[in-house]
């Protein structure tokens, strides 16, 4: 039975499916190209680590996201009768909202192949397109869209697997998950009775997306609740980072690369090595 491709939109916040009517004479070589992609996408990639905001995959690895609620969808275009579905309008093309194209593994059932959606994918009449044939070049008279050249994520049971975290957030809204803190959370965490910013300027101007998600993980984690200040520099010193303490408070220092290390050490991400007993950082922690 041939497989049914689909679209995944999103248009004012709300997700929708449309299927995608495909030619007999495409659909066979379209089912080649996903089953090509998919085992391009899994080749030599026998170890998957759950994704906890900032692990980077090794060439061997698969990151996982376990979200039921957002995978349930794509899983019961499976369930239902294909023409429960509309089919995407070429007509309304531009407005549909495409974010990605998916459709069922030919080898797991109970697997989806999922490629990302970008707008430069677009093939319209509006823009003057040229196609090659027979040693000319043509005006492309119809109106369509490229494929990826890649699959972004492959969704099984209630899991994505990837291996680029922003790829597949432009797919499904799932950054939710792992966000940055907001305006109000570091101010918040700034203000906590156990820091004294010695400058804040400096310190706001380190906050970037990274520093503002190790302050989330931070302030989830409990640490600035469960220990008190000399208990901190404690640890820091087992570690080989020193941390100056003023009023019996921690001093997030005027340097924003020494804030940022003294940040990742509050997120267990400063360690030191058993060999050479230096101290390095790394921003690729997995739990062992």
């Amino acid at each position: 039975m041939p497989n049914t491709f689909y679209a995944f939109c999103r248009t004012d916040g709300e997700n929708s499916i449309y299927r995608i009517p495909i030619t007999a004479g495409v659909q066979r070589e379209l089912e080649q190209l996903f089953e090509s992609q998919e085992q391009s996408f899994l080749a030599n990639r026998d170890e998957e680590v759950a994704f906890n905001g900032d692990w980077k995959p090794e060439s061997n690895q698969l990151l996982v996201i376990e979200n039921g609620e957002l995978a349930r969808p794509f899983f019961l275009t499976f369930e239902r009768n294909p023409t429960a579905y509309e089919q995407l309008d070429i007509g309304q093309f531009g407005n549909a909202g495409i974010k990605g194209i998916f459709t069922r593994s030919s080898a797991e059932d109970n697997r989806i192949l999922l490629q990302r959606f970008q707008t430069s994918q677009y093939l319209q009449r509006g823009r003057f397109t040229l196609t090659f044939n027979n040693e000319r070049f043509g005006k492309f008279l119809d109106q369509g869209f490229a494929l990826d050249t890649r699959l972004t994520a492959i969704v099984e049971n209630n899991s994505f697997k990837f291996v680029n975290f922003s790829n597949l957030r432009t797919i499904i809204p799932i950054q939710g998950h792992f966000r940055a803190a907001t305006e109000e959370e570091v101010n918040s965490f700034k203000q906590c009775d156990l820091f004294y910013v010695q400058d804040e300027h400096c310190f706001d101007s380190a906050m970037d997306e990274e520093s503002r998600k190790i302050i989330r993980r931070i302030t989830r984690s409990d640490v600035l609740n469960d220990y008190n200040t000399n208990e901190i520099r404690d640890r820091a010193d087992g570690v080989g980072l020193e941390i100056e303490s003023r009023d019996e408070r921690l001093v997030l220092p005027s340097d924003k690369r020494e804030i940022k290390t003294i940040l990742r050490f509050l997120d267990e991400s400063v360690y030191k090595g058993v060999f050479t007993d230096r101290t390095f950082e790394t921003n690729s922690k997995r739990r062992i």
